[in-house]
């Protein structure tokens, strides 16, 4: 009788800590999904508009490759944007970050009269929590489509502008 209380004993254990061990095993590993943009020159034609758009294939981040498709979430930390390099100073209007793919919620960051220069970095926030709809996209490993526009100050003024999705993503070799 006591060998049959303990092994119900044990069971009951079992069956109610199982299913937890599967999460023992989740990954967390830190991941920066880098796109780069490069603008100009503008024109007076253009009325000083610019766009550049970038296809980012999450799978380029070795991590994130070695654990496509056991992905269980991904948590943006912070989305930047550096000037690596410029021809001259000048100030953008209306820029918008926009990140969109097939099946996914489109993701706008704007920014608004900024005066840029080398080096010069911007944090986008998480308006409207767009950060969420981000994380889904940057969930599913297919490739995304960046966009980057905006209206310059000047005439002829060329940049690089660096953007990048810090990110904490978590995966399970299990899944």
């Amino acid at each position: 009788m006591k060998t049959i209380s303990k092994i119900l004993v044990i069971l009951a254990i079992v069956v109610l800590v199982a299913p937890g061990c599967k999460k023992l095993l989740d990954v967390d590993f830190l991941a920066d999904f880098v796109s780069s943009f490069d603008i100009g020159p503008t024109t007076a034609m253009k009325n000083f508009s610019f766009s550049d758009t970038y296809i980012l294939d999450p799978e380029t981040n070795s991590e994130y490759s070695k654990y496509a498709d056991k992905i269980k979430g991904v948590k943006v930390l912070s989305i930047t944007g550096k000037v690596t390099s410029i021809s001259s100073p000048v100030t953008l209007t209306n820029t918008v970050i926009q990140v969109s793919k097939e099946g996914f919620t489109t993701v706008n960051f704007a920014a608004d009269n900024i005066a840029i220069f080398q080096g010069f970095e911007y944090t986008y926030s998480d308006t409207d929590n767009q950060f969420k709809n981000l994380e889904a996209i940057l969930k599913d490993p297919k490739p995304i489509t960046i966009t980057y526009s905006g209206v310059a100050s000047e005439e002829g003024v060329t940049f690089t502008y660096e953007l990048t999705f810090e990110t904490k993503v978590t995966a399970n070799p299990l899944n």
